[in-house]
């Protein structure tokens, strides 16, 4: 497949590949190509969907390494943490200060390159006007398809606003009252006082 492309011309070394242009140049190259011993990766694959967010969303949503996993730096070495997914057990590690950042700048994308590329509705410039949209018309979707069920004389359960959500509601927007007296500073419960009878001594 490669040398049916070379010959078709739909193939163009430049730059640092420009040594195996030329037809014999290539054609010594994809020989060298043939004599290696090429190692095949045969894992099992991923079982679930599940199973590739969770494996892609560690490389995703992560630096390559966080501080508190950086346990040293002196003498010109850096000590650090690594987990080990074989036996779920953290060890620890000690590179020479130039071998460390050489291994973290790996993690470094190109320039261009980016971790997520949205597409479709979720595209950069319109996604606020399409993901909007996008509720509407599921709105709609599940509107009509109320109105199918009444139609049918199938029954249709709603889920019901219960009081709990008015309680929630009130905890996410509550806000502690200032001081009467300074007008700054925030009152706190503190408890409840028992109250005293008094006794003429």
């Amino acid at each position: 497949m490669l040398k049916q492309a070379y010959q078709k011309g739909e193939l163009v070394f430049k730059g640092q590949l420009a040594a195996i242009a030329g037809k014999s140049n290539f054609s010594n190259f994809t020989y060298a190509l043939k004599k290696k011993e090429w190692v095949v990766n045969t894992q099992k694959p991923f079982g679930k969907p599940e199973k590739v967010l969770e494996y892609l969303s560690r490389y995703v949503f992560r630096i390559a390494i966080t501080d508190r996993r950086i346990i040293e730096v002196k003498d010109g070495k850096v000590r650090f943490s690594w987990k080990d997914y074989r036996t779920g057990l953290f060890r620890e590690m000690k590179l020479e200060t130039d071998e460390f950042i050489r291994r973290f700048l790996l993690h470094v994308l190109p320039k261009g390159f980016f971790k997520v590329r949205y597409y479709g509705i979720f595209s950069g410039r319109h996604r606020k006007e399409n993901i909007e949209k996008a509720k509407q018309l599921l709105a709609m979707e599940a509107e009509n398809k109320k109105e199918e069920t009444i139609e049918d004389g199938a029954r249709v359960w709603e889920k019901q606003d219960t009081v709990w959500d008015e309680i929630l509601n009130l905890i996410k927007n509550h806000r502690q009252p200032n001081c009467p007296v300074c007008k700054k500073g925030s009152l706190y419960f503190a408890g409840i006082v028992r109250e005293v009878p008094w006794e003429p001594g």
